[in-house]
């Protein structure tokens, strides 16, 4: 069946024949008519398998060209609430139907302009989004579709009271969409609560990973992880991997490793600003880059049709969370690979996970030195050029970033000079004071040549005007002497006006 059938509006049709997209998915047939007749819906469809566009579609042909908004998207994650909007204008581009997004460590200022000028469409994660709503920035009285985008997700990350308030302000009379790949309890329940008679689609598929994924795992020693996972990189050779760990910190010294051993790779974790990590998406996107070091922050909004291999550094201490990083490979229809390193400590739990996905996991020979050696000698340059290219890159943004006025170290010491002749005259009076016993200087009468030394020294401050800090730094060379002969002076001349007075 073609997209023809789905009786949505030909310029939708347009946008998806220019995206490339030929023939629906199974939740897009299932789902779209039914969201186009007002049915609110449960999906629990795998990752990877069109629930994106099997929401967009059909929002884009309900919703009207208004100021107020009329869709509202809520993702447990900043970089699934980018690519949801993403798509949506990429699905909307021949309609005058706009959307914005509004997320944490985003410009709240952009995001008000954003919605003063009138969004049909919002995309957002919980608590930005129900900031919005509580300041008055987000009008709801007008919202008719609520999607919950990987609803399991928000459950997991705490957002559950979050997601509650947020339903309670919406109008009754809308339509709720929920979408996920797994379904927890407390989903159930407050789809029962807050959704109006919801159908269930369930995809019939006897796994809960993608069938297209191969999956198997190595058993390894828990202090040899990293050198073996350099050992099967360099026989895989992907020209896209994602490996997953538990911890940031683990996540930063698994990255630097592998850049100390010449992969092109990537940090990113919940610590990184927002901006790296969307920099360092795109540029994964693009290909720039070989490997992405991730936490499962990253799990979920990365969408990568080509992503040929995801490792599993650390076995997920969440079943569930096995299945949303596998599910980053072998979409699209596209064939993937996922590999887990597991420690003796690991195996109770890692079974656990096999029985919970479903499907049953290899255990894979490790890597022999022959085939390392062998894979070694025929690894492509095509990554170093990258890399090569890379380092010129960071070092001409260097060279650029260094301020125009500057000026070389010689020039600017013979100008600092003539501008200051006497500043090196002053760091050796200082020297001398520190090796002088200042005792003996209020004593002995100084020598004729110093006393020049001095009077010279005074005709150059009354000609430069000192600044005040190199003023400041006088009277520690001549408190001891000139003060005193002055004082004297001063009485002296005092005792004899009055006597001549007199």
């Amino acid at each position: 069946m073609t997209f023809n059938a789905l009786n949505l509006h030909e310029n939708i049709l347009k946008a998806i024949d220019t995206l490339g997209f030929t023939e629906p998915t199974t939740v897009q047939l299932q789902a779209i008519p039914k969201i186009l007749n007002h049915q609110d819906l449960i999906v629990m469809a795998k990752t990877g398998s069109g629930k994106t566009g099997a929401f967009s579609m059909p929002i884009i042909q309900g919703v009207d060209i208004g100021k107020k908004p009329q869709a509202l998207i809520l993702t447990p994650t900043r970089e699934l609430a980018v690519q949801v909007e993403k798509e949506l204008k990429a699905l909307a581009q021949f309609t005058n139907i706009q959307s914005t997004v509004v997320y944490g460590q985003h410009s709240l200022n952009t995001e008000i302009e954003q919605l003063k000028k009138g969004r049909q469409i919002i995309v957002g994660t919980p608590g930005r989004v129900l900031h919005h709503m509580e300041s008055g920035h987000l009008k709801t009285s007008d919202i008719k579709y609520l999607v919950l985008d990987e609803a399991d997700r928000m459950l997991d990350m705490g957002f559950i009271e979050q997601m509650i308030k947020i339903i309670k302000k919406l109008p009754v009379t809308r339509n709720t969409l929920l979408f996920s790949a797994t379904m927890p309890d407390a989903i159930q329940r407050m789809s029962r609560s807050y959704m109006n008679n919801p159908e269930t689609i369930a995809l019939d598929s006897d796994t809960k990973t993608v069938d297209a994924i191969k999956q198997g795992y190595y058993r390894v020693e828990n202090n040899e992880k990293r050198t073996q996972l350099k050992r099967i990189l360099t026989v895989y050779q992907p020209k896209s991997c994602m490996v997953f760990c538990n911890m940031r910190t683990e996540v930063d010294k698994v990255n630097d490793y592998l850049v100390r051993r010449g992969f092109l790779s990537e940090a990113i974790h919940g610590a990184n600003t927002q901006s790296k990590r969307m920099r360092t998406i795109e540029e994964f996107k693009k290909g720039e880059i070989q490997i992405m070091v991730a936490t499962d922050v990253a799990a979920r909004g990365i969408h990568i049709d080509d992503l040929e291999l995801v490792i599993n550094y650390d076995v997920p201490q969440d079943k569930d969370n096995y299945i949303h990083r596998v599910g980053r490979t072998g979409r699209a229809g596209q064939n993937g690979q996922a590999i887990t390193l597991v420690t003796g400590n690991d195996l109770y739990t890692f079974y656990e996970i096999e029985e919970h996905a479903g499907a049953r996991i290899d255990e894979y020979d490790l890597p022999t030195d022959e085939e390392v050696e062998k894979r070694q000698s025929e690894m492509s340059d095509y990554w170093e050029k990258k890399r090569e290219e890379r380092l010129r890159k960071r070092e001409l943004h260097k060279k650029t970033s260094v301020p125009k006025n500057t000026k070389k170290p010689t020039s600017s010491r013979s100008s600092h000079q003539k501008t200051h002749p006497q500043k090196n005259h002053t760091r050796e009076d200082q020297q001398k004071k520190h090796h002088t016993n200042p005792s003996a200087s209020k004593h002995k009468p100084s020598h004729p040549a110093d006393q020049n030394k001095k009077q010279g020294h005074t005709v150059q401050e009354k000609q430069h005007e000192q600044k005040p800090q190199i003023v400041n730094s006088e009277p520690v060379v001549h408190k001891t002497e000139i003060p005193q002969e002055t004082q004297k002076k001063k009485f002296s001349l005092k005792a004899l006006f009055k006597k001549e007075k007199k």
